[in-house]
Order: structure tokens, then sequence, then C-alpha cells
């Protein structure tokens, strides 16, 4: 359900970037992560898409709050507990998460976790501008803040301005966090994967997804910050349980995204390596 229907006026425009923020339990986060999006700056419309999960400590109080105070950028969907889809062994959000990608009305599309933030008010400008000068780029991709390990970049960024073409990163499972990425909008055919349904992260599938339609653009910029947050649905499990899971993972993405044998089989000799120096 579409809080206030769709006669609010940010129904009426056309967005050219739609920023999903899906959100459940993030009371202590989520007023700062919709606030941090709602300061964008930019030469164009936008929409942000909060995805209420049906939280039980605050969180959609807080949603609804903003989302009367600015219909000019917010549709706050409100969901059921019989949205729920039951993965990794407990009801998760997944049905949530795609419920947005499915509801983007925008040309780019943005995914911002409630419990992470955006640290730079021209984030949206700065990507925009870049995917509009190179057409051939599915993604675009910054540097963030990690609030667990101050000074590390995140995984896979390198050190300046970059551009990757898509033989360059074929071999390359996972760049940045999810927070800082701006993608080319063709969640339609995302969402008509069956791997969208199966037990694994969404962030993994959709950079693996992506790279495949075309170039990474990458800015060093740090523009948003991953915030700590124990119960997350990867930190709340155990290392061990999370590294055996990454054996599965690999077999969803090459059954159904890449279909690279050699790809599968590299995949799982290095994780098989991983697995070994750190559970043995």
């Amino acid at each position: 359900m579409e809080f206030l229907g769709q006669g609010k006026s940010i129904n009426q425009v056309n967005p050219l970037v739609s920023v999903c923020v899906p959100t459940f339990n993030h009371a202590k986060f989520i007023r700062s992560c919709l606030e941090s999006i709602l300061i964008q700056e930019t030469d164009f419309p936008f929409e942000i898409l909060i995805g209420e999960d049906d939280s039980t400590d605050g969180t959609r109080e807080i949603c609804l709050e903003l989302a009367q105070n600015h219909q000019d950028k917010i549709r706050l969907f409100l969901r059921k507990k019989e949205d729920k889809i039951f993965l990794f062994g407990r009801k998760s959000g997944r049905g949530n998460h795609l419920g947005l990608y499915g509801s983007s009305r925008g040309k780019y599309v943005c995914i911002c976790d409630g419990d992470d933030l955006w640290t730079d008010p021209l984030k949206l400008q700065k990507q925009v501008d870049a995917m509009e000068k190179y057409t051939s780029a599915s993604m675009c991709i910054t540097n963030s803040y990690l609030e667990m390990n101050p000074g590390q970049n995140p995984p896979g960024v390198p050190d300046q301005f970059k551009v990757f073409n898509r033989k360059s990163i074929n071999k390359v499972f996972y760049m940045g966090h999810i927070s800082s990425w701006m993608l080319r909008n063709e969640m339609s055919e995302l969402l008509s994967n069956e791997i969208v349904k199966k037990p694994i992260p969404l962030d993994k599938v959709i950079f693996s997804f992506y790279k495949k339609k075309g170039d990474i653009v990458y800015l060093p910029e740090i523009t948003t910050t991953y915030r700590y947050n124990p119960n997350g649905i990867y930190l709340s499990q155990s290392k061990k349980k999370n590294h055996r899971a990454l054996f599965r993972h690999n077999w969803y993405l090459f059954r159904f995204i890449h279909k690279d044998p050699m790809l599968f089989l590299r995949s799982i000799i290095y994780n098989l390596g991983r697995f070994f120096v750190n559970f043995n």
C-alpha cells in the first residue's frame, strides 16, 4: 500500500532518479538516513521510495512523519507481515526490496538501506553527470566510509577515477558498497530472473547482473557511510555460516547470471582455499 495514494505531488512528476530505501527496525538510523537523501542538491527531479517492512521499534512512525511532510519527494510503501519471504532460515525483507525496485520510475536507481547514510549532498548529481557522460555504463560507484573499518576502502575499488569495461570486471564479484551505487534502470529484467527469490544476498545478485550489462564508472569521492548494525541479516550470522553460504551463492550466480563454467570453478577453488585458511 502506498501511503497517501497516487495524488501526491511526487507522483505527478517524472523523476530522473529513484532512490530505494528498504527499512525494518531501523529507528536509530532511519531519520538521519532519509534526511541525508532529502538534502540532495540536483538540477533534476528525484523520488525517494521507502519500503517500511512492518517494524516494531518506531521506524514506521518516523517514516509516516517524514512522508507526510515531504510529499514532493517521498513515496512510502507500508508492508504487512504477509509480504515477507522466507529466506536464510527466517522471514526476510526480500519482498520489500523487490517491490521497491519494481515501483522505481527513474532512468536511474539508487539503493540506500535504512541503516546507512549519504554524506555528500551532491552524490546524486555527480553520479547522474557521470552516467550521462558515459552512456555505455550500467553502474556508477563511489567510495564509502566503512564505520566498522575506518581507513579502509570497500572491496574492489581503486584509488582514483576509473572506467571498467566488461572484460576487466568479468572476474570481479563485488565492488564498493551498495549505498554508493547508481544503476541504469533495468529492474524489470532483473525481477524476471529466478535468482531474486533464491537465498543469496541481493547486492551480490545486482552487481553480477549489472556488470554484464555495461561498463562501471568509479568516482573516488566518499559519498556514503556503511553504518555498523549488528542486527543486519549478514552480521547477525556466524562468519563460518556466512562463508559456507558462499558456495551456494556462487552456484546461483553461475546458474542464473553469468553461466561461465570457468568463472564458477575459479570462485569455488578460491572460496575453498579461504575456508581452509580461516577455519582449519
